[in-house]
């Protein structure tokens, strides 16, 4: 028999991992909750600290787990991550079957959140960080209050095929369906598409970027090519007003692609990284340097 781990992800109060445990007879109940030099651990209400490794909460509760599935091998576990956990940061390199990650938000204002530059306490990420990449990894999202059409709208890009229910209704339902974005703007939502098979200039791509920061970009992730880094991928991904872009790995194609679910101007950021890309002198002034070069 298989060990399998349901996670319960969510920056909101709730009781949704303890509602799962008591609907599966003979599941274990882990919640992990994090201290200021330890990751308190409870296993069916039995407390242990666990020390704090490279000052890194997820990579404590990871590494832990690895242990604590090993010894319930065989089990179902209701994992209950710390408030501030993103589940795909926990699930990575686990070496067991994640049968479902449900993920629980407060529906009037996970939104607002979603949009905002306010920082987390506890690290260098933002509300925006935190809230997006745990709805985005869910299979199940559970809705505590009631949201507006717009919410609806950006959950049905950002988490396509997830289950939705309330609190009363949650069920493990892991999503078979095709993630499939949808492209047709809907309540005000939209989805920018940027495509390009020429390098950025650097000084322009950082004016460029400002576009996704502008208060109305909920999630944006791409592939960069600039001119600078010719063999180099960079990876962007953004979430209200925090951004990161980094090395991505060695550069596979020439393309740059870049996906925004935005609540204003699509067309506003595709020529926000249009106007960024090398115009046709500045690549043939490219090329000669290149071959003076060989």
């Amino acid at each position: 028999m298989k060990t399998v781990v349901v996670m319960v992800a969510g920056l909101v109060e709730h009781d949704v991992a303890v509602k799962v445990w008591r609907d599966r007879p003979g599941s274990v109940l882990v919640r992990h909750v994090a201290a200021e030099t330890c990751v308190r651990r409870w296993v069916d209400g039995i407390a242990t600290d666990v020390e704090l490794q490279h000052d890194c909460v997820s990579c404590t509760v990871r590494e832990d787990l690895r242990g604590l599935l090993a010894d319930l091998e065989g089990h179902t576990v209701v994992l209950h991550l710390d408030p501030l956990l993103e589940p795909d940061a926990v699930r990575r390199d686990l070496g067991v079957d994640v049968e479902c990650v449900i993920t629980v938000l407060d529906a009037a204002t996970w939104l607002d959140d979603a949009l905002s530059d306010a920082s987390m306490t506890s690290d260098r990420r933002t509300v925006a960080q935190v809230v997006v990449a745990q709805a985005e990894a869910a299979d199940v999202l559970v809705l505590q209050g009631d949201a507006d059409e717009r919410t609806l709208a950006v959950l049905d890009r950002l988490a396509p095929g997830a289950h939705r229910c309330t609190p009363e209704t949650v069920v493990v339902h892991r999503s078979t369906k095709p993630r499939m974005l949808p492209l047709t703007p809907e309540c005000g939502v939209s989805t920018a598409v940027f495509t390009a098979n020429r390098p950025f200039h650097p000084a322009r791509l950082n004016d460029a970027l400002d576009s996704l920061l502008d208060g109305t970009v909920v999630r944006s992730r791409g592939r960069l090519w600039v001119a600078d880094e010719p063999d180099v991928a960079l990876h962007l991904e953004s979430a209200g007003c925090g951004m990161h872009v980094g090395e991505g790995g060695p550069r596979g194609d020439r393309t740059t692609q870049i996906v925004a679910i935005t609540l204003g101007e699509p067309d506003a950021i595709t020529a926000a990284f249009a106007g960024a890309l090398l115009t046709d002198d500045e690549l043939s002034f490219m090329d000669s340097i290149r071959k003076l070069a060989s």
